[in-house]
């Protein structure tokens, strides 16, 4: 099956809460962590699935900070061992938790450039660090999407998702 998402992921296991709330408390809540991340969404393991379109809540723990997300559910694995979960694609991020996501997704050609350039720069390594250098390549590889017609990944009011190939599914 062809790989139809708009945005790269990075292979990485992050403790997460899903949750919906509700009138006077929650609707659902439960605890898992991800399997892959992206700046469009993420997947999810769990034995349990929600209904494709379904809209929830989810809140990222990253080394520093929480990243609360409001997330659609795009597909759903029915628990199949290790592959069981749910792709979710973010639908609002607000502008602190934009660069918190920018900062933080660093894939391995970011890591691989990072460590050239303090190999280069050794006494800019610690007033620019990954982070720093990761949200500068995020934004301008944002940049040259929207530069093409396209959306920026992560804008408050995210993207719609991508189109549907014929016979293929939709993913974050």
């Amino acid at each position: 099956m062809a790989d139809d998402r708009r945005y790269e992921r990075i292979e990485i296991e992050l403790p997460c809460r899903l949750f919906i709330p509700g009138e006077g408390g929650l609707r659902f809540q439960a605890f898992t962590s991800t399997v892959n991340l992206g700046l469009g969404g993420v997947f999810v393991k769990s034995s349990f699935v929600l209904r494709e379109g379904i809209e929830l809540w989810l809140e990222l723990t990253l080394p520093d900070a929480r990243l609360p997300v409001r997330a659609r559910v795009m597909h759903a694995v029915p628990d199949g061992g290790e592959a069981g979960g749910m792709g979710l694609e973010f639908l609002d991020v607000d502008a602190a938790g934009r660069e918190t996501l920018l900062r933080y997704f660093a894939p391995d050609r970011y890591r691989r450039f990072f460590s050239g350039f303090a190999a280069e720069f050794p006494h800019l390594e610690s007033k620019l660090p990954l982070a720093d250098v990761a949200l500068v390549l995020n934004l301008w590889e944002e940049w040259k999407v929207r530069q093409e017609g396209g959306p920026r990944a992560t804008a408050s009011g995210a993207p719609e998702g991508p189109r549907r190939r014929s016979g293929g599914r939709r993913s974050a």
